[in-house]
């Protein structure tokens, strides 16, 4: 008897360790490029605005802002045409990384004053180059590393989707975990040599990853602009038939052609049905629809503009508070505690809808954790407005309005710990949410271009339209934080967040439940079977 439960058991730990762990040469390499990324993002990148705001010398606060949010904005939309675009593993890595290091060179040469009087343009234009480096970053690696994964194995359509994802985690997670504990070089010193390590950090991480891509196994990706962009046009009317994108001319499964669209002869070995389906430049009723699909989302989209107004705020204005306070606990690992709950509440989310929610009752569950996200983005800045209230009450007393920005206020930094503890709960649980219900309501085949495409853009609008809040709100930022009213845009921030809690009650008003979507998808095939 007892040797039998002991069988039973060892064969389900055998079943779990199979079923999270694998061996994979790609994952090792990847995993060491994540976490030299992690360093870098951590340390430096995460508390850039603080060199603005050290080595701009007029209308310091705002033009500090306005380049952390353009950075944000463009990082995201240049996360989004990487992964779109993920094919070409080795391109995007050799441009970011040139890109990146090209950004960090400059800095060093600023830091160290060997480029005098550095202007707000030329940070711009840094800033954009930064930018575009982080499109082969930590996201851009694990999805690679995803793909990886799934593509490792002989017959791809039985692979389980969640168990590559959850192997990815697995493979990721000590990429995180040691930029707690250590890390190869430095960085509690100058922005000169903090810079100069950068540098070698992003430069290893490249290395790392071309390594990883000689033992990388090929994957078609499929054309995400074919799919949401030619919807307007008629397309057969069979799943069989093949629609040029240039032009309107059907083409039945036994044209032959080549990949511009061209007739080709009838003995060329690119002829036939299978040929069609594997070519770029046709289109077919199935992709047509998923363009038809995707708009439907754009309603929960337009609530999350806002909402990447609200996490742009945090991301520009926070570490800027920190910088400024009576030091305890440095802001990198303020940084990664919100990474951490961002992290367990996305995990947790997903765990309670997939396992502890009827299906039925999914649709509604989704909703109510992005409300819930929502919730959490409206009270961090709240909570960041009465922390600068106390905080500007203190400056008050100690007169500190006209001393250099170098001066410490004499406030601890752990009444800065709840808005980071909203700020990675909201992030956690609206985004994982919208990711989850992306994948509910369009097809199955675009599920894995929501939290890493379609998701990011909306957050990315809210990031330029931080830009023009802060321009519009000028006159409430000076050339240093004790002299600016941050508590005035803190509170601006907290009273749209609000609203925009209220237009998403109203926009989660239009998606039907999960059975009705089914329904909605049945008719459809339906349809198309009747035409065929």
């Amino acid at each position: 008897m007892e040797k039998d439960i002991v069988k039973r058991v060892g064969g389900w730990i055998k079943g779990k360790v199979k079923y999270y762990i694998c061996f994979c040469r790609v994952a090792l390499f990847v995993t060491a490029a994540v976490y030299c990324h992690n360093v870098v993002n951590y340390n430096v990148l995460g508390v850039l605005v603080t060199c603005f705001t050290l080595n701009l010398k007029k209308d310091t606060i705002r033009r500090s802002a306005l380049l952390e949010n353009v950075r944000e904005g463009l990082e995201i939309q240049v996360k989004a045409w990487a992964y779109a675009r993920r094919s070409g593993f080795r391109k995007i890595i050799i441009f970011s990384t040139a890109a990146y290091i090209l950004g960090l060179v400059m800095f060093y040469l600023s830091a160290s004053n060997r480029i005098p009087n550095t202007s707000f343009g030329l940070y711009m234009f840094l800033s954009v180059l930064i930018a575009v480096g982080k499109a082969g970053g930590v996201s851009f690696l694990k999805t690679y590393l995803l793909d990886e994964l799934i593509a490792g194995h002989e017959n791809i359509s039985d692979i389980n989707y969640n168990r590559a994802q959850r192997r990815t985690n697995i493979w990721l997670s000590p990429a995180g975990v040691l930029v707690v504990f250590a890390t190869p070089l430095n960085f509690d010193e100058s922005w000169s040599r903090m810079f100069l390590n950068s540098m070698y950090m992003v430069g290893a991480a490249s290395f790392l990853s071309f390594c990883g891509s000689l033992f990388s196994h090929q994957r078609h990706h499929p054309n995400t602009k074919t799919e949401s962009t030619k919807r307007h046009r008629k397309y057969p009317d069979t799943s069989d038939e093949y629609h040029l994108k240039n032009d309107h001319q059907t083409l039945p499964p036994d044209q032959p052609f080549n990949n511009d669209g061209n007739q080709l002869p009838e003995s060329s070995p690119t002829a036939g049905a299978e040929a069609q389906q594997k070519s770029p430049s046709l289109c077919s009723v199935k992709q047509e629809n998923v363009g038809k699909l995707l708009l439907r989302m754009i309603p929960m989209w337009s609530a999350f503009i806002v909402f990447g107004l609200v996490m742009s705020t945090a991301d520009t204005f926070f570490s800027v508070e920190h910088d400024i306070m009576d030091d305890q606990i440095d802001t990198s690992y303020f940084l990664l505690a919100k990474d951490v709950l961002k992290v367990v509440s996305a995990c947790l989310s997903k765990f309670l809808v997939s396992r502890r929610i009827s299906r039925s009752q999914q649709n509604l569950a989704l909703k109510m954790i992005i409300c819930l996200g929502m919730t959490f983005s409206v009270l961090c800045p709240s909570f960041a407005w009465q922390v600068e209230v106390q905080r500007l009450k203190i400056v008050h007393e100690s007169r500190l309005h006209g001393v250099s920005e170098g001066t410490k206020v004499p406030m601890s930094d752990l009444w800065l710990a709840s808005q980071f503890c909203l700020w990675g709960l909201a992030e956690g649980l609206a985004i994982s949410g919208l990711d989850e219900f992306f994948g509910y309501h369009v097809s199955k085949s675009m599920e894995d271009y929501g939290s890493e495409v379609f998701n990011t853009i909306p957050i990315g609008i809210g990031s330029f339209l931080s830009v023009v809040c802060v321009s519009a709100c000028g006159g409430w930022f000076g050339n240093t934080l004790n002299q600016s009213r941050l508590d005035n845009y803190y509170r601006m921030i907290t009273i749209v967040a609000w609203i925009n809690l209220c237009w998403f009650f109203f926009v989660s008003t239009f998606y039907s439940t999960k059975e009705e979507v089914e329904d909605e998808g049945i008719q459809l095939q339906e349809i198309i079977a009747g035409v065929g």
